[in-house]
């Protein structure tokens, strides 16, 4: 049994998601003890439940401990079977963190799946459906992954209550990556913003684009050209705004996204966003800092070399570098390029 000190490194939920999904992908047991204990709210909060009871689901695991505030938990997985399943996060719960934990379970059985997730789709803390969609989908599609989403409905915190259907098939082995020289093209800007009723729709569509436009026009002074600007309106009974710039080739997948949920701050939300895409695009680097974090379990799982260039060594991807290296026996190499660019060498 794998026995995992939920404490460790960053110490919050990435831990949970990462060790349980590889379990189940790996197929075999796991403990976490000391789960989140040095939150403020230790322990398995409701967006854990979640993910930990649909990869339990899709692995036909026995478990123990799966209950609010739980601080430790063990799973025993079976093999992962092909499913069509619902899933109702219950509350504002990210959409986007639940479904890396299922793509990171079920990423090497060659397998198909289709998931109608309800819950956060534009939540803080976690990647926007735009960011899921514009970057971290066609670098799945580079390791070997069949996938698709369809976003239903837009949910925002704190109500909640969007809805994403995946289909997906996995690889039976990931593909291995080489990003070492940066290709930036096909750069968008994609622009959301919550509208209360049908006659302030206008008004909330001339903001968004006003706000997208000030992230083309701040990338534009620095030489960064845009080749489209995407921008949509959605009813919802709270203030929400998120806007994402995604570059993504055959080389390169670098991006970043800007929630907004109070409208004293809408206004810089353009230019926040543009100026993170702007320190990731001057880095050289092939990955985004976020980007580099999530496909680590993924290439972990390759039976291949694996290389590309980040603009950061986050605590994140420290973590899941080093509970990979843990879980699955993998090395791994960083090397420092420039001040702004390191490259992230994974060996099996």
């Amino acid at each position: 049994m794998i026995k995992i000190n939920g404490s460790r490194g960053e110490g919050g939920g990435q831990i949970l998601r990462t060790s349980v999904s590889l379990a189940a992908a790996l197929c075999v047991p796991l403990q976490i003890y000391n789960i989140r204990s040095n939150r403020p709210k230790p322990g398995l909060r409701p967006q854990h439940l979640s993910s930990i009871k649909t990869i339990a689901q899709l692995s036909d695991s026995v478990t123990e401990g799966l209950t609010l505030d739980s601080t430790k938990i063990s799973l025993y997985p079976n093999r992962i079977s092909p499913q069509n399943i619902d899933i109702d996060i219950g509350t504002a719960g990210s959409i986007t963190l639940l479904t890396q934990s299922i793509l990171q379970a079920v990423s090497i059985t060659g397998k198909s799946f289709k998931f109608t997730i309800t819950g956060g789709t534009d939540v803080n803390w976690s990647p926007s459906t735009d960011y899921f969609c514009k970057i971290i989908i066609p670098l799945l599609i580079k390791l070997g992954f069949s996938i698709s989403a369809s976003v239903a409905k837009r949910g925002f915190y704190p109500q909640g209550n969007g809805k994403i259907i995946l289909q997906i098939t996995s690889p039976k082995q990931i593909e291995p990556i080489s990003f070492i020289e940066p290709e930036h093209s096909n750069i968008k800007i994609d622009g959301i913003i919550t509208s209360k009723s049908n006659s302030s729709h206008d008004d909330a569509e001339s903001k968004i684009i006003e706000q997208c436009n000030a992230a083309k026009t701040f990338l534009e002074k620095h030489q960064i050209n845009i080749d489209s600007i995407n921008t949509s309106v959605h009813n919802s009974d709270s203030f929400s705004s998120v806007i994402c710039i995604s570059s993504t080739s055959g080389k390169s997948f670098i991006g970043c996204d800007n929630l907004v949920t109070d409208t004293r701050k809408f206004k810089e939300s353009g230019n926040t966003c543009s100026k993170k895409f702007l320190s990731e695009y001057t880095s050289q680097s092939t990955v985004d800092r976020h980007l580099a974090d999530m496909i680590i379990p993924f290439l972990a799982l390759s039976k291949k070399q694996s290389i590309f260039t980040t603009s950061n060594i986050s605590n994140h991807l420290q973590t899941n570098l080093d509970l990979c290296k843990f879980i699955t026996g993998m090395n791994y190499k960083i090397d420092k390029k420039n001040n702004f660019c390191y490259s992230v060498t994974i060996n099996p």
